[in-house]
Formats: C-alpha cells, sequence, structure tokens
C-alpha cells in the first residue's frame, strides 16, 4: 500500500495498491493538482492529465534492480535468507554478496527475453567475485527475471553453497586424483558440480541425454593441462546445438574467455545426436579446489574418473 498526498491549501490524502510492479495508475481529486511521494519503494515517472488524473507511465527501476529483486524472491522459494540493498544480495549465511551486472531485456518470439551477469563475493577471494551469465525468457519482463533467476539458484548456487558447505546432498562432488602431464607428479581437485541446465527450443519430441559428469569429461584434458594446482578456480560452460547441425560454446576459466576449454566443448558438442530441429543447449558450472597430495586416495589414482 503506498500513500501519496495532494499539495495545496486543502491537502487530501489517498492511497491504492501496486499491482504491477512497472505499472500504475491513479486518480486524484483536485485539477491540477500536484503530488509529492511519500513512502514509495520504486522511483515513478508520472504526467499530468489536464482531467485531473495523474497516470504512472513506468517505472524507472534500474534492469538490475529487477534482476536482484526476483533472484531475492527466488532464494527465498528455496529456503534461503537474504537481504537487499540497490543491485546486491547478502547472504549470511554463507558469507556470500551477489550483486546484478549488464541487464538487458529485449522482445524476441517467446515474449522477452533478459541477460544479467551475477557476481558472487565470497570475501577473501577479492574483491572481483564469480561473473556467470544468466539467461531467462518469459511474457513480461519480470517473467524474464524470474526464469533467469531460477537458472542461478538452480545451477550456479548449489556449488556454491557446497564450497563453503562441503555436503553431498546441496551438491555433486567429484574428488579426481591425476597425474601432472610431463612429470607425473600427483595432484588432485575436489570438483562441486552444479547441476547441468538443459534446454530445448522449438517444436519436436527429441529428449536429450543428461549427466552431471558430460561436462567435464569433455573439458577434462584441457583442465588437466592447462589449469591451476594450487589454488580455487571456476569454469562456465555452454554448449548449444542448431537444427542445422551447426555447434557453439563458450567456456570462461575465471570469469576470462579460455579458447582451449571452448575447442572442447565444440569439439564434444559436434557428437550430440541430431535434435529433429530442435535447438539444445547445455551449461554447468563447477568450481575446482586443490585437493593436498596427502588427502589423496590410492584409489582416486586414474587419468578420469568420469562417464
Amino acid at each position: 500500500m503506498i500513500r501519496w498526498k495532494a499539495a495545496g491549501a486543502n491537502p487530501r490524502y489517498f492511497a491504492f495498491n501496486l499491482t504491477r510492479p512497472n505499472r500504475i495508475e491513479i486518480t486524484i481529486v483536485r485539477k491540477n493538482a500536484e503530488c509529492e511521494n511519500e513512502a514509495l519503494p520504486l522511483p515513478l515517472r508520472f504526467m499530468q492529465r489536464s482531467t485531473g488524473s495523474i497516470r504512472i507511465l513506468q517505472t524507472v527501476m534500474k534492469a538490475e534492480e529487477v534482476s536482484i529483486s526476483a533472484l531475492e524472491h527466488e532464494l527465498m522459494n528455496e529456503g534461503y535468507v537474504s537481504s537487499r540493498s540497490g543491485t546486491a544480495l547478502s547472504l549470511e549465511s554463507l558469507r556470500l554478496e551477489v550483486l546484478a551486472h549488464a541487464t538487458e531485456f529485449k522482445p524476441n518470439i517467446y515474449g522477452i527475453g533478459t541477460s544479467v551477469v551475477f557476481e558472487a563475493r565470497l570475501g577473501p577471494l577479492g574483491s572481483a567475485g564469480i561473473g556467470i551469465l544468466a539467461v531467462g525468457y518469459g511474457e513480461t519482463e519480470e517473467a524474464a527475471a524470474r526464469d533467469a533467476a531460477r537458472q542461478w539458484v538452480t545451477g550456479v548456487l548449489p556449488a556454491l553453497h557446497s564450497y563453503r558447505e562441503p555436503r553431498e546432498d546441496i551438491c555433486q562432488i567429484a574428488r579426481v586424483a591425476v597425474e601432472t602431464p610431463k612429470t607425473g607428479e600427483p595432484y588432485g581437485w575436489d570438483i562441486h558440480m552444479a547441476p547441468v541446465i538443459c534446454r530445448r527450443y522449438g517444436k519436436c519430441d527429441f529428449q536429450p541425454e543428461i549427466c552431471n559428469t558430460e561436462i567435464f569429461g569433455a573439458v577434462f584434458e584441457a583442465v588437466n593441462e592447462w589449469a591451476s594446482r594450487d589454488s580455487m578456480f571456476w569454469l562456465e560452460c555452454f554448449a548449444v546445438r542448431n537444427p542445422d547441425g551447426s555447434v557453439d560454446a563458450t567456456c570462461r576459466y575465471n570469469n576470462k574467455d579460455w579458447p582451449e576449454g571452448q575447442k572442447a566443448l565444440i569439439s564434444w558438442a559436434s557428437t550430440w545426436p541430431d535434435t529433429n530441429g530442435c535447438v539444445l543447449s547445455k551449461r554447468q558450472f563447477l568450481i575446482f579446489n586443490p585437493v593436498p597430495t596427502g588427502e589423496l586416495s590410492s584409489s582416486y589414482r586414474s587419468s578420469v574418473i568420469v562417464n
């Protein structure tokens, strides 16, 4: 409920409900009255009409605020308690702060599409956090923002939560012991594997197979050759197959494009079966945390332990 006051010699108060996040109309009694906002949660743009009514045209809420508000709702649905300030959310239980960057809304054949980068800051790792792209679709901007936020909560947060509190019921954790390619020196990682997000677009009955270790298997050789053995790092992996059979992929290593990982994902996507006219994409976020050599069990000593 929002209260407004009509200015003038005889000011009047009245209230109304904000029925939609980005559109609302109000009417006042006195012609040519001016209104001042007393307790409005969102900045609004309005104009006065000759009939004496004032029409709120739309919010000037930042796109990033729409995204972070959507994320707050999705976190609440999953039982997480957070506090919001501007375009940032704080999850005190995980010592985690999440910011929204570079939000865009564009119309498409599905209604509205949005893309946003949610940056998770884990404190001790430095000011630059883990920036992961989330994409959403819906009939309205709000619905698209909720869809994108849901992708992040489903496909990124489990790995972050597991990294803070390693538990198999939160996220799949794989301990992998490998050998340095040139010297044979053993080392290993605990890999926090968030669920694979698989999306299919188009009218077809194609049912893709999904395995939570398949993306790691695709990039393993590149990771084994190029990745850090001494510090935590993360991968943002995405691959897509188009209806004409062409494929594309992106792979980001600690927020930076990683050509070796991209090549591995493109090679993997090229092996996918025909999608019968669908667009098929798979996305996964992985955190790699080094394991001291003394903690590696000999039973894990294999070049790779994925399908």
